[in-house]
C-alpha cells in the first residue's frame, strides 16, 4: 500500500514559531495533495490557591475562544485547502482527540527550547505529544522554523533498534526519502556489547568477536532494508554507546534535515515518568524530529 498523507495538522500557539509550523504544513499538504488543519488550545490559567481556573470565574473563556477563532481564521485565509479549530482545554488531550475523531495521519508543532528549571517548572507540551499521541509528530525547532531554510529536506536519519527495519518509523523514513529524493541514513546505537544469538556465532578473542558480529549485523541491516527501499541508498550505520548520546552528534555530524525515531507504546503513567531516546531526540537535535508510535490508530 503506497504511503500517504491525508490529514496534516499544524498544532500552534500563536507565537513566533507558528509561520514556520505552518511553513512546513503547506509544504507537506501541497506535496501529498493533504487536506490542513490549523488547531490552537486555549488553556486557563490557574490559581496557586485554592488551584481553579481564572477564565472560568471571569467568564473569559468565551472571548478568548472567540479571539482564537477570529485570529486562526487570518491564518488559513491564505492557505490551500485549510481550516482552522479552537478548544478550550489542555492541548495535548484535546488535539489527541481531534486527531482520532478526524483520521490524522501527521501533527506537526514547534520545539520551544525550553531547558533546566524552566522544563522542571512549566514541562514540554512538546515532549508530552512526543509521549502521548498515537500519530506521527513532527517537531520543527529554532533553525526549522524560521522563515529561511530550503525545503524539501535532502538528508534524512532513522534511528532503529539493531535488525528492526519493519518498524513504522523505518518505513515512514523510507516514503519520505523516496518522495523528495533524500539520502537515507540508517544508525542503531549499540549501548550494549552483541550478542552471538543476533547473528551468526564467532570465535576468537573478545575486541575481534565484537569487530566481527557488528559487521555481520551492519551486513544483515543492509540486507533487510535494500528489500524495503531497492530503489534508494540506505546508508547503515552501528554505533557504540548510548542512543541519548549519539544521536545529536550523529545528526549534527551529517547535517540532517529530518530525524525520525519510533515511540514505543506505553501505559499511560509511565509517559509522564519515564525518559526515552525520543525526549532526549526533542530536546538536543538539531534538525527537525519525526517521532512514529510503534502501534498507530
Amino acid at each position: 500500500m503506497p504511503f500517504e498523507l491525508r490529514h496534516i495538522v499544524c498544532a500552534v500557539d500563536f507565537s513566533r514559531h507558528t509561520a514556520g509550523v505552518l511553513r512546513w504544513g503547506r509544504f507537506l499538504a501541497r506535496a501529498f495533495d493533504a487536506r490542513l488543519s490549523v488547531f490552537h488550545a486555549v488553556t486557563a490559567s490557574h490559581d496557586r490557591f485554592p488551584g481553579t481556573a481564572i477564565f472560568e470565574r471571569g467568564g473569559r473563556q468565551s472571548d478568548l475562544l472567540a479571539a482564537a477563532r477570529q485570529r486562526l481564521e487570518e491564518i488559513v485565509a491564505p492557505l490551500d485547502q485549510a481550516n482552522g479549530v479552537a478548544v478550550a482545554g489542555d492541548p495535548v488531550d484535546n488535539l489527541g482527540e481531534y486527531a482520532r475523531k478526524t483520521s490524522v495521519d501527521l501533527v506537526i508543532a514547534a520545539r520551544h527550547g525550553f531547558s533546566g528549571i524552566q522544563r522542571v517548572l512549566l514541562g514540554s507540551v512538546v515532549e508530552r505529544m512526543g509521549r502521548e499521541l498515537a500519530k506521527p509528530l513532527l517537531v520543527v525547532g529554532m533553525r526549522e522554523a524560521g522563515s529561511t531554510g530550503s525545503l524539501p529536506f535532502s538528508n534524512v536519519v532513522v534511528g532503529l533498534e539493531a535488525d528492526d527495519a519493519h518498524a513504522p518509523a523505518f518505513k515512514m523514513a523510507v516514503a519520505l526519502a523516496r518522495r523528495f529524493g533524500a539520502a537515507l541514513y540508517l544508525m542503531s546505537a549499540m549501548e550494549r556489547p552483541l550478542l552471538a544469538d543476533k547473528v551468526e556465532p564467532t570465535e576468537g578473542p573478545y575486541g575481534e568477536i565484537q569487530t566481527t558480529l557488528q559487521q555481520r549485523l551492519q551486513q544483515k541491516m543492509t540486507d533487510m532494508t535494500s528489500t524495503l527501499a531497492e530503489d534508494l541508498k540506505v546508508t547503515v550505520n552501528l554505533v557504540p554507546g548510548p542512543a541519548v548520546e549519539i544521536l545529536p552528534s550523529y545528526v549534527r555530524h551529517r547535517q540532517v534535515d529530518l530525524l525520525v525515531v519510533g515511540v514505543k507504546s506505553r501505559r499511560r503513567f509511565q509517559r509522564r515518568l519515564i525518559g526515552s531516546t525520543t525526549e532526549a531526540a526533542l530536546r538536543h537535535a538539531d534538525c527537525a524530529v519525526l517521532t512514529v508510535p510503534t502501534m498507530m490508530n
